[in-house]
């Protein structure tokens, strides 16, 4: 299987909707979440679509191309559906930036959030010989400043009540009409997610770009470093 690793560094805020959620309490647009860690995510088919669309409107590729790497699926009179050759895996928090009294932001990540993240990498094929054992080397070796190891303060850092949450309003001739809480990653999140394949130069194109994910693109939201680790 070949296999990649990719990270996905937010340049600005993010916010990939979880449309399956009912929330009661001040969030009324929550961010997708793993369903079995709870932790934030962004679900394959969302980050499959983003990448879809930057790849159609950014390089060009031609239509045979793009179908290869994505597939197409039926509309119109098109009633063929053609699967891609490239798979997509959902991307996972690996590291969540915190506020810091001496600095602006350490990461937070946890052991079991890395040993998830080593358990996937084996599965797919990708194993490491020079993955460091002493989890504050994790700085060099992702290039991060000051990491902090604690699962109990990662996951409380994720949750509903400490993600930043940003008040949005829609306005009608200057009158507030709706008004809404919206959950987002702050920028310098880093998550990772694979693929497998690699059809018409897809990582090569991909790597290193700057690829909008999510909602509000016309405020400056979502718009992520993509990298090829492996």
């Amino acid at each position: 299987m070949n296999s990649h690793l990719w990270l996905i560094t937010a340049e600005t805020n993010l916010h990939v909707g979880n449309e399956n959620s009912s929330n009661y309490g001040i969030i009324d647009k929550a961010v997708q979440r793993d369903p079995l860690t709870n932790l934030p995510c962004i679900n394959s088919s969302s980050l499959k679509g983003a990448i879809n669309e930057y790849f159609t409107k950014f390089k060009k590729i031609d239509s045979g191309t793009r179908i290869d790497i994505f597939g197409s699926d039926k509309c119109g009179e098109n009633k063929k559906q053609q699967k891609g050759n490239v798979i997509f895996f959902d991307a996972h928090i690996l590291f969540l930036p915190v506020q810091d009294d001496n600095k602006l932001y350490h990461y937070e990540t946890s052991r079991q959030v890395v040993n998830l993240f080593l358990q996937r990498n084996k599965m797919l094929g990708i194993e490491w010989d020079n993955f460091p054992n002493d989890p504050y080397e994790y700085e060099d070796f992702f290039h991060l400043d000051r990491t902090v190891m604690s699962n109990d303060s990662f996951v409380t850092a994720c949750d509903n009540e400490n993600l930043p949450i940003v008040a949005r309003n829609c306005l009608e001739n200057g009158l507030s009409t709706n008004l809404w809480n919206e959950q987002v990653l702050p920028s310098k999140t880093v998550l990772y997610f694979f693929t497998s394949g690699d059809v018409g130069g897809f990582t090569e194109i991909l790597d290193g770009s700057l690829v909008q994910i999510g909602a509000n693109a016309t405020i400056g939201y979502g718009y992520c470093r993509i990298t090829k680790i492996v």
